[in-house]
């Protein structure tokens, strides 16, 4: 059995659905302070427990726990990185979530920091240099990376034949959660983002993502519309429409991604390839305010 702990984060939405699926919960606790639904629902790791758990908002910490059958609260983070083996920071709506691992990168725990790894592309490349420095197995990433019905579309995206562009939708703001539009530009295409530039006005993004290979991903981002979560293909043999719905299953997935990089200490994605969608990001939203400026996205162009 897996030992985590989870640090930060604790009862904001992300905190709360990835406890309950390590864990269960109480049923009655889960109504008042969890996501509604039926408490029941939904997939669950039998072979790993959150046994630890610290906030910075202790009676988030101590509610969490008592909702999701942790353990152990804990006074200091350090304590997080004592008989576990391997660690979780879940977003916690401030862009800068990473900041509970400084005390514990000594600890070379496997860490999974929740997206988006860091809000500026400076913040990101010091998370990850932190990581090398102490030879932490390192995973950030978005669901929608893993979502089900891309993976099950493979055949019929093999049947398109070569892929041109890619249309992709998503609400609210282009970091924090733009990054699930990408995320599944990602999943279809993956690494290699050349250049970017968003032609978007006000609070809506329109950003053009270019691939090394000539391919493009046109990203829709709508801070105040809901597109839900939907990805078009267009090959040179047809077009294909994917819309995402089964959350359950991405946020699953993500967090099976990060009980094998434990079991292994091989990360799912490889630092360079994590850096690639947050410069991305970050220069996206540059491009915006400097008027549809194009960005090169690639550090050594």
């Amino acid at each position: 059995m897996l030992r985590l702990s989870m640090v930060g984060g604790t009862m904001i939405y992300h905190g709360k659905y990835f406890a309950r699926m390590y864990n269960g919960c109480e049923p009655e606790l889960w109504a008042k302070h969890g996501l509604g639904g039926d408490p029941t629902a939904g997939r669950r790791f039998e072979d790993a427990r959150i046994v630890k758990v610290w906030d910075e908002k202790a009676d988030d910490a101590r509610t969490l726990a008592a909702m999701c059958h942790i353990p152990t609260v804990c006074d200091d983070p350090r304590d997080c990185g004592r008989d576990v083996d391997g660690i979780l920071f879940p977003d916690d709506c401030s862009l800068r979530h990473y900041r509970f691992a400084e005390p514990l990168w000594a600890t070379g725990l496997p860490m999974f920091i929740d997206k988006p790894l860091a809000g500026t592309i400076e913040e990101a490349e010091a998370v990850v240099a932190n990581a090398e420095k102490h030879g932490v197995p390192l995973f950030s990433a978005s669901g929608l990376q893993y979502a089900r019905e891309i993976e099950e579309a493979k055949p019929k995206i093999a049947d398109l034949g070569r892929l041109l562009v890619a249309q992709a939708a998503s609400p609210n703001e282009l970091i924090f959660y733009g990054i699930h539009g990408l995320a599944m530009l990602w999943a279809v295409f993956g690494p290699g983002i050349e250049s970017v530039q968003n032609v978007g006005e006000g609070d809506m993004d329109l950003v053009k993502y270019r691939w090394r290979d000539g391919r493009l991903g046109v990203h829709f981002g709508l801070e105040k519309g809901r597109p839900g979560w939907r990805v078009t293909l267009f090959g040179e043999k047809g077009r294909l429409d994917i819309e995402v719905s089964d959350a359950d299953y991405f946020y699953w997935n993500l967090n099976r991604h990060f009980l094998d990089m434990v079991r292994t200490r091989k990360q799912p994605l490889a630092n360079a390839e994590m850096l690639e969608i947050i410069r991305a990001l970050c220069l996206a939203k540059r491009s915006k305010a400097e008027e549809g400026s194009l960005k090169s996205v690639m550090r050594n162009p």
